[in-house]
Order: C-alpha cells, then sequence, then structure tokens
C-alpha cells in the first residue's frame, strides 16, 4: 500500500538519509535497514494531512542541498562516507539554520527507529513500566 505513495527515487533518498542517521551492522543496535524504518514514516505519515508531501519535500531539500553549498553533486550520488561527513559538516555548522535542518532531520528519523519494538527489546524499555506505581495507600 505505501509502496505506490512514494516514487522508488524519493525512497531511495530517504533510506540513504536514514543510513547514514541510523547506521546498520552495528553490534549492540539494529540499524534503519533492520527496522524498515522507511516503510513506518512512510505510513505513519501517511495519516497526517499532508504529511507524505511534507516528507517528500524534505528528501528532495536534502537531495538538492549540497547543490545549494556548492558541492555540485546531489546528496545521493556522494559515497556514504561522503554523505556522512557532509551531514557532520551541518552539525558542525556556525550557521544556526544548518544545525537546526539537521537536528530536524534526525528527530524525523528517530522517532520511527524508537517507536519499533524490536529496538524496545534492545534498549530495555517495557511499555507501562517506564514510570514507578504509586505506593497503595500514599497520598496524591
Amino acid at each position: 500500500m505505501s509502496k505506490d505513495k512514494i516514487s522508488p527515487r524519493t525512497r531511495k533518498i530517504l533510506e540513504e538519509l536514514a543510513e547514514r542517521i541510523i547506521p546498520s551492522g552495528g553490534p549492540d543496535y539494529p540499524g534503519a535497514q533492520e527496522v524498515e524504518i522507511i516503510p513506518r514514516l512512510i505510513e505513519r505519515t501517511a495519516g497526517v494531512p499532508l504529511g507524505l508531501t511534507g516528507l517528500k519535500l524534505v528528501a528532495w531539500l536534502w537531495e538538492l542541498s549540497p547543490i545549494f553549498f556548492f558541492r555540485f553533486r546531489l546528496f545521493s550520488s556522494m559515497s556514504p562516507s561522503q554523505q556522512t561527513q557532509y551531514l557532520e559538516s551541518w552539525e558542525r555548522s556556525r550557521l544556526m539554520l544548518r544545525r537546526y535542518a539537521i537536528f530536524g532531520l534526525k528527530a524525523i528519523f528517530l522517532g520511527a527507529f524508537y517507536l519499533q519494538p524490536m529496538v524496545w527489546e534492545k534498549i530495555g524499555y517495557e511499555p507501562g513500566k517506564c514510570y514507578a506505581q504509586p505506593e497503595k495507600g500514599a497520598e496524591n
């Protein structure tokens, strides 16, 4: 169902961004590929008015952003190490807008990542048990 809502090219951009932000193959945690973050992200944004359009816009803005900053190539045409360096340069930028943009991008992917039960197991989260239960007889 969700595969028809987004083009393969846009999906590839999102997958590359997700892989740079949440790398797969680590010893402790699953990565973006293991939890299939992109189909889940598409499903979640499809239920929000203009959510899918916004997700596509975000993907294409990041795809074209190197051109705007004189790298003269698309994000997806860079090697994985160049992509990582490019995103890290946004984190270290002196321009507050660039830092906010990368933090917003990370929030999108990490929000979808931490909603996955596979990740819950790895970080020790148990739904419904994140707060201490009040003792019986305790006053409000």
